[in-house]
């Protein structure tokens, strides 16, 4: 899996400015490479989570990176993954490693290893293969990149649905104790957004409830966007039983 990770709209070219690094490549020319990056690593599913490393979004962005990258590009650690900040920040650091590495190949080969190696020799069987396939898809790429996902807020509201992005436990409160009980959630275990709440300090948190009606507070951060359940529908057997920040606030209806 890559260590990084399609189309883009000019909208996103104003927020780098132009010339920040000498040869800089031109826009079209860097839509298309990113375009052939989105379809090697995520078939371009802006949700595709790999459960082994918890690389996330169109470009497979590890979990360890986005804050950094998010602080670097849209001057927001906390910046959720939507769609439209996984292209401002993919097409910022993809711009900055063409200026350093200075060709598509090396960046590619970053992408995946980590490594600026030079000579394609000591490249791995994997990697090389890796590359040429993105190399090969890039041929195929629409001329302008396609069209930018429209501009959503980085602030999960009540209704979205969300995916745990790790093994943890819900808590009562933001920042308070856990569950006493049955407050585990599994890895990539999908949820409903009911609240959120951003401390003084800015840390975003959001009210989540499960499909098993289990109701708490989860860091925005340990969370990612996700696609509607097909069986969605099960949500709907949830009913709210008030306002007490307890684990039999919500709990399934009976069958």
């Amino acid at each position: 899996m890559a260590l990084g990770g399609v189309f883009m709209a000019s909208a996103i070219v104003t927020t780098v400015s132009d010339g920040a690094q000498a040869g800089a490549p031109g826009r079209r020319m860097q839509l298309r490479f990113m375009w052939a990056m989105a379809g090697q690593e995520s078939n371009w599913d802006y949700y595709a989570r790999n459960a082994s490393s918890g690389a996330f979004g169109k470009y497979q962005i590890m979990p360890f990176n986005w804050p950094v990258w998010a602080a670097d590009y849209l001057g927001d650690a906390q910046a959720d993954q939507t769609p439209f900040n996984q292209e401002k920040v993919a097409f910022g650091k993809i711009r900055n490693l063409y200026g350093w590495l200075g060709s598509w190949k090396r960046v590619a080969y970053w992408w995946l290893t980590g490594s600026s190696e030079r000579n394609e020799r000591r490249w791995s069987s994997y990697a090389s293969g890796y590359v040429r396939s993105i190399m090969r898809l890039r041929k195929r790429a629409p001329r302008d990149g396609g069209r930018m996902p429209r501009r959503t807020s980085s602030i999960a509201r009540r209704g979205d649905w969300r995916r745990s992005a790790s093994h943890q436990t819900l808590l009562l409160k933001p920042g308070g104790r856990a569950w006493p009980k049955r407050g585990r959630l599994r890895d990539g275990g999908v949820v409903r957004v009911r609240g959120s709440r951003a401390t003084s300090k800015g840390v975003r948190w959001v009210l989540v409830v499960t499909v098993d009606g289990r109701l708490g507070w989860l860091k925005q951060l340990r969370t990612v966007p996700a696609h509607r359940p097909e069986r969605a529908r099960r949500w709907a057997n949830v009913d709210d039983r008030g306002k007490r920040e307890e684990r039999r606030l919500v709990r399934p209806r009976p069958r």
